[in-house]
């Protein structure tokens, strides 16, 4: 009775407590009870561990699928714009034994990165190719036809210049040359990074706004462009120097400078010709980064990992389409100028007087062969020059971003 009273009174007590009779009992139904409350926390814990676990798991699905796409959408952008060399490798053309990073696919290049890099592709190039250089030079700025000539071809060039002036000469007008090449790739190269950078931003922002259109070629041209019109009275210099010969009539780049001041003035000395080579650096930019860009996007077997042979082909391209236009150039910027008549007859600055002029004179003259006096030693000199040039800058970029990139990273470390 007293513990039917008590428990009347008090209910079943604390949870997990039943009050009982025998000592024996209560504890057997407590022992039961509190063993049944930790396998239904036990239970419970893990089915939110579970819970969470899933969850967690379809938000890194859905995060690494978010990723994807919008590397998808990138590459989409970079297809359109005609990303090639100077920014990160395409996504479509990952370098064999090395994990991508993410970073490279959305970071754009540092324009200290391709302008340092573009300044050692030029210098290596001109450094490389000055030879063929002058040899193509002697043979463009010739008046007289085949045997008539002082030079009969690119091997007798060759031999002639070595027996007469010696191996230095081979690299007459190496230091203008520098002076030229050296600016004119760091500018050709952050130009054309900055457009590009500037058409993807476009296309992100204005989705198939630049579907359809030749973005390499069109970047190329406006990279060609301002390149030439900033470095152009080295190129008449260079010109000068290799061309002269025998006895010299400048000795130096500062010479050469002054004279050519002193005898026609700035624009008509140091920009003699300035609107021939932009008709012929425009469609020869475009032509070389445009023929680059697609190479690489439509032969990715034969080019994608293949700087130098990719960058070859382009040159040879190029130069094929332009070189009618770089010999009228070559006559714009010697005409009139003296040199030894040893090396033919000078060019008369009466027959030069204009584009077309000077179309007719050669054309009447020399003959359609006119137009291509030259084309050996240039396309020798042409295709590896491109070929080094893209090569050296796609590897010094790459070296520069990884600096780049561990000296942000050592910090953290």
């Amino acid at each position: 009775m007293r513990w039917r009273a008590l428990r009347r009174a008090l209910g079943d007590g604390a949870p997990g407590f039943k009050f009982h009779g025998g000592g024996k009992r209560r504890r057997a139904t407590t022992t039961t009870r509190a063993t049944r409350a930790r396998v239904a926390a036990t239970v419970a814990a893990t089915t939110v561990a579970a819970t969470m676990s899933r969850a967690a798991r379809a938000d890194g699905a859905a995060g690494r699928e978010r990723g994807r796409e919008g590397a998808r959408e990138d590459a989409r952008a970079r297809r359109a714009s005609g990303t090639t060399a100077t920014t990160t490798r395409d996504a479509t053309t990952p370098r064999p034994g090395r994990a991508r990073d993410a970073r490279e696919d959305e970071k754009p290049t540092a324009m200290w990165v391709t302008t340092t890099a573009g300044a050692l592709a030029g210098a290596t190039a001109r450094v490389c190719v000055a030879p063929l250089d002058v040899i193509k030079i002697r043979l463009q700025v010739q008046v007289e036809r085949g045997a008539s000539g002082k030079y009969r071809g690119l091997a007798d060039a060759t031999r002639t210049i070595l027996r007469e002036e010696g191996a230095r000469a081979m690299w007459a007008g190496t230091v203008p040359a520098l002076l030229l090449w050296v600016p004119y790739t760091a500018i050709q190269f952050t130009v054309l990074n900055t457009f590009k950078e500037a058409a993807r931003e476009w296309e992100r922002a204005k989705p198939g706004s630049t579907a359809g259109l030749p973005m390499s070629f069109i970047g190329g041209a406006a990279a060609g462009t301002v390149a030439t019109v900033a470095t152009y009275p080295f190129d008449v210099i260079r010109t000068l120097l290799a061309s002269q010969g025998h006895p010299k009539v400048y000795n130096n780049v500062l010479d050469a400078a002054l004279g050519v001041v002193r005898e026609r003035g700035v624009a008509k000395g140091l920009y003699a010709g300035v609107s021939v080579t932009l008709a012929e650096i425009v469609p020869a930019s475009a032509v070389q980064f445009g023929s680059y860009a697609a190479l690489k996007s439509n032969l990715p077997e034969v080019f994608g990992e293949n700087d130098f042979a990719c960058g070859f082909a382009a040159g040879t391209i190029a130069r094929l389409v332009i070189h009618p236009l770089d010999v009228v150039k070559k006559r714009f910027q010697v005409a009139g100028f003296s040199r030894s008549l040893a090396y033919g007859q000078r060019v008369d600055a009466g027959a030069y007087k204009s584009f077309f002029a000077a179309v007719r004179t050669i054309a009447r003259s020399e003959g359609v062969g006119g137009f291509y006096k030259g084309l050996t030693p240039s396309l020798i000199k042409s295709a590896p020059a491109s070929a080094i040039t893209f090569s050296v800058f796609e590897a010094a970029r790459r070296f520069l971003e990884r600096a780049a990139r561990d000296d942000d990273e050592a910090p953290r470390r």
